[in-house]
């Protein structure tokens, strides 16, 4: 499984937002809360068009918590010409999986951190915690260290399944955003939920930087120095 380089990310909107929702389902915030709370300062989701899926990882716990992301992407296969294969009027594709362990810390700035996962050569077809998005898979480990030292113990998926493209759970554009957090009611003391922000009804304009916007430009411009 691939591994994908870590965006760090401090959003003003880290202790304020108001969550609702449980289970296997996805929970959206309010566009126009979201649009109002952050005044057009800076963006929250990457936007409709934009090349990347964004993924904020956010941690209530009293503990070091490492988030296990994993996006699947649609990978096209080519024939021995070096062309699309098609069969049945479709593309044929491969499913390959790209990974990222995201570390926060609590009580801190590091209490936030994020990904971003590429949709601009092939699509991102899901995302989820635990590295092959089962639902008995470790999705969070929790308590250990943020340096490669102590692992914690392991929190489970459970209920937690992966945010799916074809459901229409997400789009390239949108944030998803999975929540740590202290419930008495599972074992281990940690519960698991995920939340949606539509990269739709982002606002066109900031006073402040566009994040994503100059992520792009930077990514371009390290391939065009790659390039020989």
């Amino acid at each position: 499984m691939r591994r994908s380089r870590l965006l760090k990310v401090n959003l003003l909107v880290a202790a304020a937002l108001c969550f609702s929702g449980c289970g296997d389902s996805v929970s959206f915030f309010n566009p126009a809360f979201l649009n109002t709370f952050m005044g057009g300062q800076v963006p929250v989701t990457p936007g409709p068009g934009a090349a990347f899926v964004f993924v904020r990882c956010i941690n209530e716990t009293n503990q070091v918590v490492k988030f296990l992301v994993v996006a699947e992407r649609a990978i096209p296969e080519l024939d021995e010409d070096g062309n699309y294969r098609i069969e049945d009027g479709e593309f044929v594709t491969r499913i390959e999986r790209e990974g990222a362990e995201v570390c926060t810390v609590p009580n801190s700035q590091g209490r936030e951190a994020g990904v971003v996962f590429s949709c601009s050569e092939s699509p991102v077809v899901r995302v989820g915690l635990g590295e092959n998005l089962l639902t008995t898979d470790p999705a969070v480990a929790v308590g250990g260290d943020c340096s490669g030292g102590a692992e914690g113990f392991g929190v489970v998926a459970g209920d937690l399944t992966p945010l799916s493209l074809e459901a229409g759970n997400f789009n390239c554009g949108d944030t998803v955003i999975f929540r740590a957090f202290e419930s008495s009611t599972v074992a281990g003391g940690v519960a698991l939920q995920s939340y949606l922000l539509p990269g739709s009804p982002q606002p066109s304009i900031f006073s402040g930087p566009d994040t994503f916007v100059n992520l792009e430009n930077f990514i371009e411009s390290q391939v065009s120095e790659d390039e020989p």
